[in-house]
């Protein structure tokens, strides 16, 4: 008989063999456990079938002594040696393969757990599985080199599916975004549907998921917010604009509504504030209307309507400040104010030098309270008039007054009493002088009058100053004021020097 070899048999590592139809993955747990069963196997394996042959230990066979051959002098039955170089080698292919292996199922793992391959690939995945399948074979019957070749290509097979899972989802998420950008909530929905088929917990597919999911309530709100704003309420506008940001803050077009309706709701309330400013300037109220142009000013630093509006806000202030001034100079100069009148001519002067209003109203008062002065001092002084001098000019002050106006106006009484005074003034009065004729009497102003017993004189009312002298006499010297039914001057020097 044939000599009978005894070996153990042991389990494929990928949970073996040739598989004729399509074999759904383990878990992860089921995978460990079948790599120890492996391993365990694969050691027994080694024990049952190298290492007798390594140690040289007789094969277990049984055999027919009678069809045995006779036996010379070498044993029939010494074992096969693998030379040492040759041994390291397969167990350096041992090791790759078992690493191969490791990849192979930390591939597998990620592509069912991390991309939920059996939605998109898992024809690819069964391929591969395939591969590393007949690689476990060829480890079973210790074809290291060989095995380790096939795990590697079930790993680089799995390592591009991965990619092309990575690509597809890629792909469907752009979609997605390119869709929203589009305002096609449905296509995006569907789009990153696919994507969470490749890649579940995909941050970037959960989160377009849910803006496809609430686009079209932002879009409904976008479209209720330009219904507000074309009928003009732009606070509805807002509202609807704000509750769509709110729900989907990155809707294409929602940030460019959101500028244009704040942007008219600022146009709006410029305007207002600018509509109250030009009201406030035609009230007079300056003060309000220069806070609303500034208002307006302090947000929009170039606003043409504003700045015509504080332009004209100061200067109509001016005209009112010099209107006021020559209001409160006519009202002052009626009243007989002169000081008060210039007080308020300098005052417009102030404000504008060059206002011929007021510069002629100085000049005129300047005239006339100097004229009414002059005559309040003959008034008070009306002796001062027998001077022809200061008559000729009394006269003139008269006429001067009277050109002015003001013999009808609030010094109408003063120069009613001037004029009184000059009429009273140009009437002669008889002045009796006496003397001992032998005093030359003299009348400064009116002249040389000789020696005389007794002299009649007919002299405007007035001051007059009396000098006589006498050769070995102190001169005489006597001021009289000449009035009506005025007693005899005497004149006459008796005292002795």
């Amino acid at each position: 008989m044939e000599p009978l070899t005894i070996k153990p048999a042991a389990a494929p590592l990928t949970q073996g063999g040739v598989r004729k139809r399509r074999v759904r993955l383990p878990s992860l747990r089921t995978v460990v456990l079948a790599g120890v069963a492996v391993a365990l196997g694969a050691l027994l394996g080694w024990i049952f079938l190298a290492l007798p042959d390594r140690v040289a230990t007789p094969r277990l066979a049984v055999t027919n002594s009678a069809d045995q051959p006779a036996a010379s002098g070498r044993s029939q039955g010494a074992a096969e040696v693998t030379p040492p170089f040759r041994q390291l080698e397969l167990e350096r292919a041992e090791r790759a393969a078992r690493e191969s292996l490791a990849r192979f199922v930390e591939h597998t793992r990620a592509l069912e757990q991390d991309m939920s391959v059996a939605a998109w690939g898992q024809a690819e995945l069964d391929a591969a599985t395939d591969r590393a399948v007949a690689a476990d074979q060829l480890f079973l019957q210790e074809r290291y080199e060989a095995a380790l070749e096939e795990y590697e290509a079930a790993v680089a097979a799995l390592v591009a599916l991965q990619e092309r899972g990575g690509v597809l989802h890629d792909a469907a998420v752009a979609r997605g975004a390119e869709a929203l950008d589009a305002r096609q909530p449905a296509t995006a929905a569907a789009a990153f549907a696919e994507a969470l088929t490749i890649r579940p917990q995909s941050q970037a597919a959960l989160a377009g998921a849910r803006r496809a999911a609430a686009q079209p309530r932002a879009l409904e709100l976008m479209r209720e917010g330009e219904r507000a704003r074309l009928r003009g309420d732009f606070a509805a506008a807002m509202q609807h604009l704000e509750t769509a940001r709110a729900v989907d803050a990155a809707t294409p077009g929602l940030a460019a509504a959101l500028t244009a309706v704040r942007r008219q709701v600022a146009q709006n309330v410029r305007e207002q504030a600018l509509s109250a400013g030009f009201r406030a300037l035609r009230d007079g109220d300056f003060d309000a209307a220069q806070g609303a142009f500034e208002g307006v000013l302090a947000a929009s630093p170039e606003e043409p309507a504003a700045l015509d509006g504080l332009r004209q806000t100061a200067q109509q202030r001016t005209l009112a400040v010099i209107e006021r001034h020559r209001r409160e100079a006519l009202e002052r100069e009626a009243q007989g104010d002169w000081q008060g009148a210039l007080a308020s001519y300098a005052a417009a002067l102030q404000v504008d030098g060059t206002l011929r209003f007021a510069r002629d109203g100085q000049a005129r008062l300047s005239a006339r309270v100097e004229t009414l002065a002059k005559m309040q001092a003959l008034l008070a002084d009306p002796a001062a008039l027998s001077e022809d001098a200061t008559f000729k000019t009394a006269e003139a002050l008269l006429a001067e007054a009277q050109a002015q106006g003001a013999a009808g106006g609030p010094d109408a009484q003063a120069v009613a009493a001037f004029a009184e005074l000059l009429a009273r003034a140009g009437k002669p009065l008889p002045l009796v002088l006496v003397s001992d004729n032998a005093t030359a009497v003299t009348i400064y102003k009116v002249g040389q009058l000789g020696a005389f017993e007794r002299r009649e004189l007919n002299l405007r009312p007035g001051r007059y100053t009396i000098v006589g002298s006498r050769d070995g006499c102190r001169d005489v010297r006597k001021e009289i004021v000449l009035a009506p039914n005025m007693a005899p001057v005497a004149v006459r020097c008796e005292e002795r020097i």
